[in-house]
């Protein structure tokens, strides 16, 4: 059983590129013993900070023999009329070492022709590995890449030396100044000499020797497994962070956990700080008690090294973690301190947002804070809230970006809105008003939870179109793979909260506020004159983009959501409810019958002018019975539009398809007589567009003939 073994030896690698460079190895490999023709059972990547590792178990030893078809002259050039071989034929057959009765002919397009089919005999692996292990190497691709010494090849990483081979055998390629060898070095400090891998069936066991934990996978569930030892053994909280065990199984090649202790006093910071401290900032997992609670222990994952030095490496990390908790308490103690007029530290705040710039032509945040009082009410009041409710809401917006000018988030970016809601409970302020200003940033991210109250939620979507109305104003719009805002996220982030709370207001009115808001408040003044009505319809236009990417994730047909999003509807939730609607009653007998009524009339009117219907020239009392339909059923749509009630108006519509098709068995509506054509396309013209009010069901591919 033949075995390849290539690693990549580097210098260290952040760990949050080493999962994907792994996944894209593999991928290459795979393409490559495809491309090449070579069978291979098992294709595995393993990656540590210091090495690469592609594994190829049970690989052919030689490429799969192919036919290659090679074209000769045409029939009528290669044989005459009693079928006897000429000149250009004989010489094809030469030239391919071939009999005359070898040849085959085919059918082309261009006619009958002669080919050659020949075989390729594969070539051994061994002679093509060298191309294959280059190729591995120069085809990854970083976000990140940089030269070193006096190579034009880039990496991730200098690379430091390669090892590869083939059993026993070394695979011999060369990348710049470097040339693959046996050689492999082990652990940095348990194991630091360089090892000579006599053949891929020792590495695994020497690289184990020498204190290399190759597989991600199970560094994480060693990391894992010893967290919750301990945890079990302190009576603890079983919980380990899932984000931070899959980065800090990339910092380390033979992972130890020990467990740190802090001083209790700092307990009395808000975990959030603590966490913030702890995770983001030293990488260490918390410890929290049954109860759920802080305590005041963390745990640190290491890379190996001697148990004699155990003692010394936990005091230098609890060293560190209690200058970064000190710094968190003095910041913390700074944020709650009175000025001399005595004003409460988050409204002494507001002042200071003058000297943050929101974006350049936009102003400061403190402008943004008073455009998101005046959007946030102006929501508020469309959705009726209670005046109570209101008032929250009013508060809430006029603190919420008051933290981000604190010592805390300055120092801790990542806790914008945690402290604001921290620092509001410590001033005395409302719960509600607290809890606002931290959910009004939800959701931060893919999967973060959404705001539980309905002010967060009127907030969040507030500040978060004022951010998307804000780039469009300033023409930073989403292209392509560029989001540097973020908007596409903002606005998901929207519609999950409009569909999650219900929150039923028309999208272009507030769109339309919120551009009056930036267009009038006394900011510089933009380059270019800014058409309001432009800006609106291509802010909506991003808005149902994102709605429709949405709808289709959830399963919606796309037929059914384009049949409504292109009627530009302006309300989110009435949206979502008409294209349910419809979807459920898809392959109903009484929508076939709406679609075959609605089809009929549009494809025979869509070209026709439209003028007013005159009754006295009716010719057919079909016709007139029609006409005397269409107004009947036309009041009773527009008094169930007015109340939303879809379900009706797709029972009306269905009233209306007798009397098409009786109109159609007795009606020739192409008459000669000009006038009375164009009354009949204008009463069809009519009939479609009423069809056509709630959704444009043209795009329906039931309308196409197409019934999957």
């Amino acid at each position: 059983m033949n075995k390849v073994i290539l690693e990549i030896g580097i210098e260290e690698v952040p760990s949050l590129y080493i999962d994907k460079a792994l996944k894209d190895l593999k991928n290459c490999a795979l393409r490559e013993l495809q491309r090449l023709r070579i069978e291979c059972v098992k294709v595995q990547t393993y990656g540590t900070p210091r090495r690469f590792i592609v594994y190829l178990e049970d690989i052919n030893s030689q490429q799969k023999d192919t036919f290659q078809q090679v074209k000769g002259p045409s029939k009528s050039i290669a044989f005459d009329k009693d079928g006897n071989p000429k000149n250009p034929v004989l010489k094809f057959a030469q030239t391919n070492q071939l009999k005359l009765e070898e040849l085959i002919t085919e059918k082309t397009k261009k006619g009958e022709y002669v080919f050659a089919k020949k075989l390729i005999k594969g070539e051994k692996t061994e002679i093509l590995l060298p191309e294959v292990c280059l190729k591995l190497i120069t085809e990854l691709n970083f976000p990140k890449s940089m030269r070193w010494g006096r190579t034009s090849f880039r990496f991730i990483r200098p690379i430091k030396w390669l090892l590869a081979l083939y059993n026993e055998k070394v695979i011999p390629f060369k990348l710049e100044t470097i040339s693959s060898e046996r050689v492999t070095y082990g652990h940095r400090l348990l194991s630091p000499e360089s090892v000579i891998i006599n053949s891929t069936d020792d590495y695994f066991k020497i690289l184990e020797e020498c204190f290399i934990i190759i597989d991600p996978e199970q560094r994480k569930k060693m990391i894992y497994d010893k967290i919750n030892q301990i945890i079990e053994k302190h009576s603890g909280q079983k919980y380990v962070d899932e984000t931070l065990l899959n980065e800090v199984k990339n910092l380390v090649e033979y992972p130890r956990v020990l467990l740190g202790q802090f001083d209790k006093h700092y307990l009395e910071l808000p975990s959030e700080v603590l966490e913030a401290v702890m995770i983001k900032h030293q990488k260490y997992f918390p410890f929290y008690g049954e109860n759920g609670s802080l305590l005041p222990l963390f745990f640190v994952v290491i890379n190996g090294n001697l148990d004699k030095y155990k003692k010394t490496i936990i005091q230098g990390n609890e060293r560190v973690l209690k200058a970064r908790l000190e710094d968190a308490r003095f910041f913390y103690q700074e944020d709650q301190k009175a000025n001399a007029g005595n004003l409460k530290p988050l409204d002494r705040n507001i002042e200071k947002l003058k000297n943050v710039v929101y974006q350049e032509n936009l102003g400061s945040m403190y402008d943004k804070v008073k455009r998101l009082v005046l959007l946030a009410e102006e929501i508020g009041e469309k959705l009726q809230v209670s005046k109570h409710l209101l008032q929250i809401i009013k508060r809430s917006a006029q603190l919420c970006k008051s933290d981000l000018v604190s010592e805390m988030v300055k120092e801790f970016p990542e806790l914008q809105g945690i402290m604001g809601k921290e620092y509001a409970l410590l001033q005395g302020e409302d719960n509600q008003v607290a809890i606002t200003i931290f959910e009004h940033y939800l959701p931060r991210f893919s999967d973060d939870c959404l705001p539980k109250t309905m002010s967060g939620g009127i907030l969040s979507i507030a500040d978060k179109l004022d951010n998307i109305t804000s780039c469009f104003i300033n023409g930073i719009i989403p292209d392509g793979s560029q989001d540097p805002y973020a908007l596409r996220r903002q606005t998901l982030g929207i519609l999950n909260i409009i569909l999650n709370k219900s929150i039923n207001f028309s999208i272009d009115s507030i769109i339309d506020f919120n551009i009056m808001q930036l267009l009038t408040a006394k900011v510089e003044q933009l380059e270019k004159k800014i058409d309001s009505k432009s800006l609106r319809n291509n802010i909506k236009d991003f808005i149902l983009q994102r709605f429709r990417h949405f709808l289709l994730e959830k399963g919606y047909r796309y037929d059914v959501i384009d049949s409504v999003l292109i009627k530009r509807p302006t309300n989110i939730i009435e949206a979502l409810s008409l294209i349910k609607l419809i979807q459920g009653a898809y392959h109903t007998s009484g929508f076939m019958k709406i679609i075959t009524a609605a089809t009929r009339t549009f494809n025979l009117s869509k070209n026709a002018n439209v003028y007013e219907i005159d009754c006295l020239i009716f010719q057919e009392k079909e016709e007139q019975f029609l006409y005397d339909q269409y107004l009947q059923v036309k009041e009773k749509i527009e008094q169930a539009m007015s109340h939303n009630d879809y379900k009706k108006v797709f029972c009306y519509l269905e009233e209306m398809t007798v009397p098409i098709d009786t109109f159609f068995d007795h009606v020739l509506v192409m008459d000669e007589d000009v006038l009375i054509r164009n009354n009949r396309l204008t009463l069809l013209k009519k009939i479609t567009e009423m069809y056509h009010s709630l959704a444009d069901l043209s795009k329906i591919a039931l309308a196409k003939g197409k019934f999957k």
